[in-house]
């Protein structure tokens, strides 16, 4: 099966792990434009992959599961050649939970804006509350598809205030429906057990307080579940790799806390070496 994997790669060796991309619900490798040439251009060796049934990725869209989904980031990770930096959007987030869960490999994992791991039953919940036309737009969306959705709503639900209706537009033209089984399945998907604390790469769970599919609550779930660290941005929507502020508010981020982690790392094998 043809699997779509957008890269960018650094001009010089730089000695960094590769970064592998995920995406969420309703897009594919394409959202993450942004991120593949600036990480390449920070000195990591960035990939995306569309799952299966998105962008130019083959499979049956209709029937692909969520157990479909990890498969993919374990196929796509292994093409690679070396234990990647995981960085996981929306659904794309939990997907790469299991796959660390199941026990896939990687240098580290980065939940953005992540389904926790008890799935959608809360944001589905605060959505009713909180932004009820969000939730028959997205209805629209995977019924009918997305040129019966309103650009304004879900531009809404992804960008910030500070995004213009060209580029709510743009969005709406590229996303496409979302699998009707794994739909179904994130509102109360798998049981997940991570494994022991000396097995797990460090992990970031990155969210924003703006962000209308999820509540603060499912991303200190995940933190929780993980012993994760949490960074919550403030005025940051869903779509934090799409926004306007994504190039310093959550690529820079990232990239900071991968440097961090890097330090940490290399003062711990300089103790062990002492």
């Amino acid at each position: 099966m043809k699997q779509e994997i957008l890269r960018s790669l650094p001009k010089d060796e730089a000695g960094l792990p590769p970064v592998l991309f995920v995406h969420g619900a309703y897009s594919g490798a394409w959202i993450w434009e942004h991120f593949l040439g600036l990480f390449a251009d920070r000195g990591y060796p960035a990939y995306a992959v569309s799952l299966r049934g998105h962008g130019a990725s083959e499979g049956d869209l209709a029937s692909a599961s969520f157990a479909d989904y990890v498969d993919d980031v374990e196929t796509a990770a292994g093409a690679i050649g070396a234990e990647p930096v995981l960085v996981g959007h929306s659904m794309g987030g939990l997907v790469i939970q299991h796959y660390l869960a199941r026990g896939g490999r990687a240098a580290a994992l980065v939940a953005l804006a992540s389904t926790p791991p008890s799935g959608l039953r809360s944001s589905a919940l605060y959505m009713t509350m909180f932004a009820p036309d969000v939730l028959f737009q997205l209805s629209l969306l995977q019924s009918l598809g997305p040129e019966w959705a309103s650009p304004a709503v879900i531009g809404r639900a992804l960008l910030s205030s500070r995004s213009t209706p060209e580029s709510r537009d743009q969005l709406l033209r590229k996303i496409q429906r979302e699998s009707p089984r794994v739909s179904a399945e994130l509102m109360a998907p798998p049981p997940l057990t991570p494994p022991r604390s000396e097995d797990r790469p460090p992990i970031l769970v990155l969210g924003g307080d703006a962000d209308v599919f999820l509540p603060r609550s499912a991303m200190q779930e995940t933190a929780d579940v993980w012993r994760a660290d949490l960074d919550v941005l403030k005025g940051a929507p869903h779509g934090l790799m799409i926004d306007t502020a994504w190039r310093d508010a959550t690529a820079g981020k990232i990239i900071a806390w991968l440097s961090d982690v890097d330090s940490r790392q290399e003062a711990g094998r300089q103790r062990s070496a002492q």
